[in-house]
């Protein structure tokens, strides 16, 4: 994989209430295709139990986004964090749960020996990159962020599916590993951009739906002598 420019955020476009937070993209070679690393979210996770996504979370006081995405890994399905050896950063991504997310990719000379921890990781997954790329399990659905229309895209395999973020960050470390310099970061922006806008057009609705009525409106009629 050769050197890559990440695409950043601009500092004023991230909300300062937004979280910081990583995560690991994690590949090594087996059985003469390349496999990736994913886990599904115990149920009891406040946030989006259940679904399948890759090892990462929020950084702690004084963490860099590369030691933060390796601390969680470590923590979540015990991969040493001096066995990954780190091949850069993709573009900046969000969520809707309020995180500035910063996605790392990380290469394994072997697939490693892992130990979920139940109070985060259900199950853990190793699909081959071949079989989440086959065409015929690719989906992709309309999302709407008040006017404006983007995709969701579906990855399926026989023992789950990745959607979302999750599989737009997949999209893209694959196309940097096949030498494509296709920039994900700015459409994320865009959608960034149209999401903060939807949720204050929202806020300000809710806002007057709530205001009391005028003093105006309130005034009593006059009466006629």
């Amino acid at each position: 994989m050769g050197a890559r420019e990440p695409f950043l955020f601009p500092a004023d476009d991230v909300p300062e209430h937004f979280k910081r937070s990583s995560v690991l993209l994690c590949f090594w070679r087996q059985d003469r295709d390349l496999r990736v690393l994913l886990t599904k979210r115990a149920a009891t996770l406040r946030g989006h139990p259940g679904q399948m996504s890759f090892p990462g979370g929020r950084l702690e006081d004084g963490e860099d986004w590369v030691t933060g995405a390796l601390r969680e890994t470590e923590e979540e399905v015990g991969i040493p964090r001096n066995r990954v050896e780190v091949l850069g950063r993709l573009d900046d991504a969000w969520s809707g749960a309020g995180h500035l997310l910063v996605p790392v990719v990380g290469w394994l000379d072997t697939r490693p020996t892992f130990t979920a921890n139940p109070a985060e990781v259900e199950a853990i997954h190793t699909p081959s990159v071949s079989a989440l790329f086959d065409p015929d399990v690719f989906t992709r659905e309309e999302a709407r962020i008040g006017d404006d229309l983007y995709y969701n895209s579906t990855l399926r395999w026989d023992e789950g599916s990745v959607f979302g973020l999750s599989t737009d960050l997949l999209i893209e470390a694959v196309q940097w590993a096949i030498g494509l310099e296709e920039h994900h970061g700015p459409g994320r922006l865009s959608s960034l951009r149209s999401w903060l806008h939807w949720r204050t057009e929202q806020e300000s609705e809710s806002t007057a739906d709530s205001r009391p009525e005028s003093s105006l409106t309130n005034r009593p009629r006059n009466r006629r002598a």
